[in-house]
Formats: structure tokens, sequence, C-alpha cells
């Protein structure tokens, strides 16, 4: 029995000799940047955060873990994160992050994507910024920024609903162990334990869950309506602190260590 011809593929265009060459340098300055990142990271890994259990093969495609942080839902849970950077562009060009397990979450979506506000990423953020934006919207969550709107609701009005669920899904799907492969030259992550700020964290969200839940009541019988980001509007969200800087950065990665609760609260013009 014949079997059909396999067509032929279809001829690509040929990249003029400048153009290849323009594309060789910005994969070869790309590569020279992510190497000296990566160096950098794991010299100095932010907390709960490490690396993931193969080395680096790829420069441009590799994996992170995530230790659920203390005082959250997530926390004991081990979240794997793909980390797909462009061969060209980068760092102008956003990295490509998704989480590899099932995260109940206002900002990730089905597909492990987590949706962060527009000015999230530039040239000047980079990994070390990104990564540890991504823990610190693990802390709090990104309201104004919600890809799960019903998360994003429960979260606002019951937030002790939202706890438990998060934390049924942490134990159900990002439970499992895994061992780091750290390379070279590297410093042991140093995840931070729990301490007395982070149940007064917790209190504090199931405080301003129920000030939502009266001045929602309050709204409804005057008849004004209520929107989720007319509540939420005023809160300060750690991940905004490493927009601008790196030392912004650093102030993200201390709170978590230190005190987030009295940095969350600290007037802008205290950064």
């Amino acid at each position: 029995m014949a079997t059909a011809p396999v067509p032929e593929p279809e001829p690509q265009p040929e990249l003029s000799t400048a153009a290849a060459r323009r594309q060789d340098e910005e994969r070869k300055t790309a590569l020279r940047i992510i190497r000296n990142e990566l160096r950098l990271l794991w010299r100095d890994p932010p907390p709960y955060l490490r690396p993931g259990p193969e080395p680096v093969t790829d420069p441009f495609h590799w994996e992170v873990v995530i230790d659920g942080p203390a005082g959250t839902p997530y926390a004991g849970g081990t979240f794997p994160v793909d980390i797909q950077l462009p061969a060209a562009g980068y760092p102008f060009v956003r990295p490509k992050v998704t989480f590899k397990t099932l995260v109940y979450h206002p900002n990730i979506d089905e597909e492990g994507n987590m949706v962060l506000d527009a000015e999230s990423w530039s040239y000047a953020t980079k990994l070390r910024g990104l990564l540890t934006g991504f823990v610190s919207v693990l802390y709090d969550p990104l309201l104004d920024y919600p890809i799960n709107y019903d998360i994003a609701e429960q979260y606002a009005y019951d937030y002790e609903r939202y706890e438990a669920e998060a934390r049924a899904w942490t134990r159900e799907f990002s439970s499992a162990p895994v061992v780091s492969h750290y390379p070279p030259n590297a410093v042991v992550g140093r995840t931070p334990p729990a301490v007395p700020h982070f149940p007064a964290t917790a209190a504090r969200r199931r405080a301003e869950a129920e000030a939502r839940r009266r001045a929602a009541a309050a709204a409804a019988s005057s008849g004004s309506g209520t929107k989720l980001e007319q509540n939420t509007a005023p809160f300060l969200r750690c991940s905004h602190l490493l927009i601008a800087s790196s030392n912004r950065t650093k102030i993200v990665e201390a709170n978590m260590v230190t005190s987030l609760t009295q940095l969350m609260w600290r007037s802008p013009g205290q950064h």
C-alpha cells in the first residue's frame, strides 16, 4: 500500500549577513549577562529560593525551587518553577516564569503563570528581583492584578476560607520534597524560620478581611455597590517595592526575615 508523500518543508528566509551577526551578538550578550546573574544569585540566594534539582546545562532554560514562606498557607510546600529566558533581547525582554505545580492563588493561573503588575520587569530588575517578587507575592497577593477573580474575592472577603483552600492545595500538589543541585561556589539557601511577626501578619489579614466585609455590607445597604479594586487599592504590597531598583529588592528581602508588617505600613517617603 503506497504511503502519501511527505511534503517538503517550506524554505525559511535566510538572514542577511548583518542580521545574522547581530543575532549572534545579542545571544552572546544575553548569555554573558545570564551567567553572571546566576553566579551572583546563588552566591547570596534570596530567602525561600534555591536551585532546581538538575544542574544548569542550558543557561536559557533552567529551574528554581521556592519553599513556601512561613506564615502563609504555602508554608511547608515545595514549588518548582520553570525559567525560560529569551536568547535574543534579554535583559530587555522579560523571562517566562511558570510554576510547575497547581497553586491556589489570586495571581497564578491553571497553567502556572503568575500575573504581576505591568511594571514588574525592566532591564534593571534582573532575575534576582523578579524571583524575589514571586516570593513576595506569595506573602501578599496583588489584588489589583488578579487572574483568578474568585480567589481574589475570597482573599478579600473570606480570608479564612482562602487560607484553608490554599493550604489544602499545597498539601495535595506541592508537598513532594525536592533536593537542590547547588553549583560550585554557591551558598546553601538560607530559608529563615518563622518569627513572631508572621502570626501577627495572618491576624492582620483576617482583620482586613473583616473590615472589608463590613464595608461591603455598609455599601450594599446604602446602594453604592462594592468593587474589589475600591476596597483593596489603599493597601501597599511587598512586590511593588522591588520594581524601581536593586536597593528596593534588598528591602523586600530584608522584610521577609525581619519585619514585613512594619515595612508594609510604612509611608512611601520612608523607603
